[in-house]
């Protein structure tokens, strides 16, 4: 399927060279004379042309990858597939195949993808990579002690925070912050669709921070879950069943990459 994408583009590619070559021959005989550096059209270089092939397959194999994120990812949630990774791993190489004048089984890449990504091992995938991102988001250690009050359990994050340039007396996040406060937003979404905390998944998936001014000490208020933000700091307070169930979801899904922060 894929791999004919392919073959359909190798066609066009010749059909083209022989258009662009009649276009080439009928300038010729309008001037009654060969091609000169005055010449309108310019016949394609092999070079070109072997480049323009790379490069669609190439592109076509980067949108494999998207859709088995997309597709293979659990409900409300997202796989993060490293490309070259899995390209090492299928024993596909693209340039090598061109080289040698096939066409690369990218057929073969996506039964790949679908035996490693497909089902529940999928869903395995991006609850761990959830947990991971969950856990660098606050920098939890085997050893951290989680602040649990009568109506919370809190956790605090590392937000570093500038004055506004769009509104006076406001702040907002730090370029250098904002990556990791989208990803722990990520992480905590696929956590709270997985344990059917819907609204909160939502309304995490949707909050934009790229978008956010605030004051010092002014609260964000999601279900289940309010957040207070510092200068330098925000503070995550959980509802007691979305905590609960986060310390579960860590523990099942990141207890391995946990134990190895022992080391930092």
């Amino acid at each position: 399927m894929y791999t004919q994408l392919i073959e359909q583009f190798k066609t066009a590619q010749t059909a083209a060279a022989a258009a662009y070559g009649a276009v080439v021959q009928a300038e010729r005989d309008v001037f009654s004379d060969g091609l000169t550096e005055y010449s309108a059209m310019e016949a394609r270089s092999e070079y070109k042309v072997e480049r323009e092939l790379e490069t669609f397959c190439l592109r076509l194999l980067s949108r494999l990858v998207m859709e088995a994120s997309r597709k293979f990812a659990p409900a409300g949630g997202r796989i993060e597939i490293d490309q070259n990774h899995e390209l090492d791993r299928s024993g596909v190489d693209v340039g090598q195949a061109l080289r040698k004048g096939n066409v690369p089984d990218l057929d073969g890449f996506w039964q790949h993808l679908e035996r490693t990504f497909g089902g529940e091992a999928g869903e395995r995938v991006a609850f761990e990579q959830a947990a991971k991102a969950i856990i660098n988001g606050f920098w939890l250690k085997p050893d951290t002690e989680i602040k649990r009050t009568s109506s919370a359990v809190i956790l605090e994050k590392r937000v570093t925070s500038q004055s506004s340039f769009h509104s006076k007396g406001q702040r907002e996040v730090y370029y250098s912050s904002l990556q990791a406060v989208v990803s722990t937003f990520d992480g905590l979404a696929t956590f709270a669709k997985k344990h059917q905390f819907g609204a909160l998944a939502m309304q995490l998936r949707n909050f934009s921070v790229h978008r956010l001014t605030f004051s010092t000490r002014e609260k964000l208020s999601f279900t289940g879950l309010e957040i207070v933000m510092f200068n330098d700091k925000w503070q995550f307070k959980f509802a007691h069943d979305v905590g609960d169930a986060l310390s579960l979801f860590i523990s099942e899904f990141g207890a391995e990459y946990l134990a190895s922060r022992d080391r930092y």
